[in-house]
């Protein structure tokens, strides 16, 4: 992880570059890049992105969230739009808070709801192809975003270090350097909560992931997909189209 000081820690915005691959390789710097939506930025840190060399921004919220909040305009950039999130009937699903401050039985099915949908997350998701597709073809330096860049961009960006070799104790490490950067706003919910925490403990399950990430759902992510397919190179095979020698041509370009 590198950290861009430029960028307040709320914003969750970092890069891949430099972690160590399996054979000892490292991801390139300034290639890969990871934020919550820039229109949560303010005009210091808009300029700072605009000087970064983006050739692309891949944003996963749904169409509402982007109608409702939209980014700004950055011309030159390709502006690649997809939700990553769809229910198995093809809705999109919005990731708001609505549903987050359920308690008691409703609380706890929403709980298994979102582990759910997390755990269904790596497969079949259109807009991850698209994302690999301009990995492919190097539309890079890429941005990639959701909302808060912590569950759609998170396990975007598992895949990308797991397709580069890096090890999944690493990966896992990097999702939850989320945890780090929303720290304030985490603790901040569970001071508000408290209370309520006390009679219904399912709460801070619920508030830690609205606000920030838990090792569980980065856990069951990973665990999901070496269960389906035993292997990364496997998993991208069937998932993606992307077999063994593309893997390695990938590897290649994108580590030293």
């Amino acid at each position: 992880m590198i950290k861009d000081t430029r960028f307040r820690d709320k914003l969750n915005f970092r890069q891949l570059g430099g972690y160590v691959t399996t054979d000892g390789r490292s991801v390139k710097e300034n290639v890969f890049y990871r934020s919550g939506a820039p229109f949560r930025m303010n005009e210091s840190e808009i300029e700072v992105l605009k000087e970064l060399g983006l050739a692309a921004i891949m944003d996963l919220r749904s169409n509402e969230e982007i109608l409702q909040r939209p980014d700004p305009e950055f011309p030159n950039i390709l502006m690649i739009k997809h939700s990553g999130t769809v229910s198995e009937g093809g809705e999109e699903i919005n990731f708001s808070s609505e549903g987050m401050n359920r308690i008691g039985e409703g609380g706890k099915e929403q709980l298994a709801l979102l582990k759910k949908y997390y755990a269904r997350m790596p497969f079949n998701n259109q807009a991850f192809r698209i994302l690999f597709e301009h990995i492919q073809k190097g539309d890079v330096p890429i941005l990639i975003h959701c909302a808060s860049g912590k569950d759609r961009t998170g396990v975007a960006c598992m895949l990308i270090l797991l397709a580069l070799g890096v090890d999944r104790g690493i990966v896992l490490e990097d999702y939850l350097l989320t945890n780090v950067y929303r720290r304030e706003a985490i603790q901040k919910k569970l001071e508000e909560d408290k209370d309520i925490i006390l009679k219904h403990p399912e709460r801070e399950e619920l508030d830690r992931m609205t606000f920030g990430v838990t090792e569980e759902i980065g856990k069951i992510v990973l665990d999901a997909i070496f269960n389906e397919y035993g292997s990364i190179e496997e998993y991208f095979e069937k998932e993606f189209h992307i077999n063994q020698e593309e893997l390695q041509r990938l590897r290649s370009i994108y580590t030293e």
